[in-house]
């Protein structure tokens, strides 16, 4: 590993320009070094439909590199992404996510095929911009990936170090018809629209339902709507025709009589079945409309996940007003078999439909399929390295017997990944995860997290000692041993004293097939242990405490009593101003304006207070101007942003000399390490002082 790679961040210690990445913030580059992809890079990006969720394959490519072997902290791979509605003109910050990699030695499997790269996956919820059927959206994704340097919020054109950026086109599934949409179809004028009673045009409140069950297309309709048209619409029958076939092949008991009505269907349509199955049973892995690209494991969601490229704008049985067609991808997966063999881990579904025209690069989909692999799990003086099969196939499910069936319309790919150490199933019961960090992770004395913690799902690297705010999740392993076993969870609060009390508030899962619903424990906080497939993230309970005090969290199992014990210790006050009596948690922005309504276009000094009992960190920006773009304004400062100032206030300055004549906002953010609902990290508080550049 290079010496730069090995003090990337030493270097950005002294030098945030280092390596040519940040230019504008006064620092001059001393080593031209971009998107570097030697040690890794995105393989794909894509969209889920269905489950609203972004993910990206991360490709790492060699055996060290990554800051220590398995048992160590190593390093990480993040991801954030971006979503724009209008080609790149603006773009919304989607989030970001990580993936925890190590140095792994390189090796083969058991086909002697290499097991470099290791394919991770990484993915963020995401609520996109909706329209109805008729109106596609088919908004375009930016992922930047950045090894071990976190790529900041609301900064789409930032350039990584390591890593690089990629972009494509996904496809939002449509909202419910609402009566504005009406009125948009019907191109009236202002004054026409004027007339309307407002109401009318009032939008209905987030989120709008989504439609009902949409129909398919009857095998006339689709052959009428594929004849005649232009070649880049052309549809062969051996493709529209496939799924009507397949749907003549259900399984169970048939008389001949039952073929009738769809041969004669074939017949009105005029499409030679017979000439369709010569054609399908000559040919296979055709990827003229799809192709499976990626398959990669996302270690935080527990997820395989694949992802396909749509590649022309017809042949999907029908447009998005209708059911369309389905693309269908099977996984299958081998953790050290004995034999070598692969075993089928399920199918998903996804729905893919015509448009008019597509983006030069198709639409890119993802289908994730959570998965249970608890039993293959190892501890981390042991890497578990696994293969993983795609297989995608239009019109009909792949083959749920045979890895090595070839599908009509579709293609396989292969890789290999890398499953996170932890607790085998061994038929204990325990906390897994407290307040979304690896229990392991968090001091059993103050409640804080230790070196090496990481929010579990999105694997964002904590720094160390950090609190809990909002809502504290409780996990547990989904060992089949502990189904039909009973537990309840007991809180106390430690600083405040008092008795133990039994956890019964409602708290939400989701089962195997991405449903969500709540659970409610009985009367004294009892409940059955959760199965994988009804809870596929082992959620055991979760509570609310607030305030800023040490909590004891108690697991007791039926007939074994209290079998494990952890703490969490509370932050909740964030503040953005000075409050009598607590110096610890303070806010202040005073600006050097002398008096004067305006200032000039130069440096401009002050003096900030930003403090917090759990700091993690201070920030200036400016917001305003003409055009709502600020160019950079440097700030000079003694101490650094992840130094909390005297009680007293700092001393800094900050240049506006770049500024064009206008008003703004110079805005203080005061950024806690608080680990946040169990999901997210930091909290900011901000104080906000008005300018006018004169």
């Amino acid at each position: 590993m290079t010496r730069e790679r090995t003090h990337v961040r030493r270097l950005l210690a002294v030098n945030p320009n280092y390596f040519g990445t940040a230019p504008g913030l006064g620092f001059e580059a001393v080593l031209d070094q971009k998107g570097d992809t030697t040690y890794e890079a995105l393989s794909c990006v894509s969209f889920s439909p269905e489950r609203d969720r972004l993910e990206a394959t991360i490709q790492v490519k060699r055996s060290s590199g990554y800051g220590g072997p398995l048992c160590s902290a190593g390093t990480s791979e993040h991801v954030r992404f971006y979503v724009s509605y209008d080609e790149g003109a603006t773009w919304d910050d989607a989030g970001a996510a990580s993936a925890s990699v190590h140095d792994i030695p390189a090796g083969q499997d058991c086909e002697k095929a290499a097991q470099l790269p290791l394919s991770y996956v990484v993915g963020v919820n995401y609520q996109p911009k909706r329209k109805w059927c008729a109106t596609p959206v088919l908004p375009l994704v930016r992922a930047i990936l950045s090894w071990e340097i976190m790529p900041d919020p609301g900064m789409p054109d930032q350039t990584p170090i390591w890593g690089d950026v990629r972009e494509v086109h996904v496809q939002v599934r449509p909202r419910r018809w609402i009566l504005p949409d009406l009125v948009d179809s019907l191109k009236l004028s202002d004054a026409a629209i004027a007339k309307l009673p407002p109401y009318l045009l009032e939008e209905l409140p987030s989120p709008i339902p989504d439609p009902g069950p949409k129909l398919p297309l009857p095998l006339s309709a689709v052959a009428e709507l594929y004849a005649g048209g232009e070649k880049e619409h052309a549809v062969p029958a051996h493709r529209f025709a496939l799924p009507h076939l397949a749907a003549t092949q259900v399984a169970g008991t048939m008389g001949v009589t039952s073929y009738v009505a769809p041969a004669n269907l074939a017949l009105e349509s005029k499409i030679d079945l017979s000439e369709v199955l010569k054609v399908l049973e000559s040919a296979s892995g055709d990827t003229t409309y799809e192709q499976i690209e990626c398959v990669g494991l996302d270690n935080n969601a527990d997820q395989i996940v694949g992802t396909f490229r749509v590649k022309r704008p017809s042949g999907f049985s029908g447009g998005p007003c209708t059911a369309g067609s389905k693309e269908y991808v099977a996984y299958w997966a081998d953790f050290g078999s004995k034999d070598c063999s692969y075993t089928y881990l399920g199918t998903v579904e996804v729905a893919t439909h015509d448009y008019a025209t597509i983006p030069s690069g198709g639409l890119c989909y993802a289908a994730p399929l959570t998965v249970d692999l608890g039993q293959f799990r190892k501890g981390c003086d042991t890497p578990v390295i696994g293969r993983v099969r795609a297989v995608l196939s239009w019109g009909t499910p792949p083959s749920t017997t045979n890895p090595n069936a070839v599908p009509h319309w579709g293609n396989r790919i292969d890789t290999h990944v890398q499953l996170r150490p932890g607790h085998a199933y061994d038929g204990v019961a325990r906390f897994t995860l407290v307040g979304g960090v690896e229990s392991s992770k968090v001091d059993g004395a103050t409640g804080l997290t230790l070196p090496g913690g990481h929010i579990a799902e999105t694997g964002y690297a904590l720094p160390d000692a950090c609190p809990f705010a909002g809502q504290v999740t409780l996990h547990g392993p989904l060992d089949p041993a502990l189904v039909g076993s009973s537990y309840r969870i007991r809180v106390r609060n430690i600083t405040a004293g008092g008795p133990v009390t039994d956890l019964t508030s409602a708290f939400f899962v989701v089962d195997q097939n991405g449903v969500g619903s709540w659970v409610t424990p009985g009367a004294s906080g009892w409940i059955g242990w959760p199965t994988w497939s009804s809870d596929t993230t082992g959620v055991l309970g979760m509570f609310t405490p607030g305030g800023d005090d040490l909590w004891e969290v108690q697991l007791e199992v039926g007939g074994l009593g209290v079998v494990d014990v952890r703490r969490v210790q509370m932050d909740n006050t964030l503040n953005s101003s000075i409050v009598v009596g607590d110096p610890d948690n303070a806010g202040d922005l005073n600006l050097q304006t002398m008096g004067q309504c305006r200032v000039p276009k130069a440096p401009l000094a002050g003096t900030f207070v930003a403090r917090d009992e759990h700091f993690h960190s201070w920030s200036f920006s400016v917001l305003g101007g003409p055009t709502g773009t600020v160019p950079a304004t440097p700030v000079t400062c003694a101490i650094s942003p992840a130094t909390q100032t005297p009680a007293g206030g700092q001393p800094f300055s900050i240049d506006l000399s770049a500024l064009a004549s206008c008003g703004y906002v110079v805005r203080l953010g005061i950024t806690d390490r608080a680990v946040v609902n169990s999901t997210g990290f930091g909290r900011t508080a901000y104080v906000d002082r008005g300018i006018c550049i004169e």
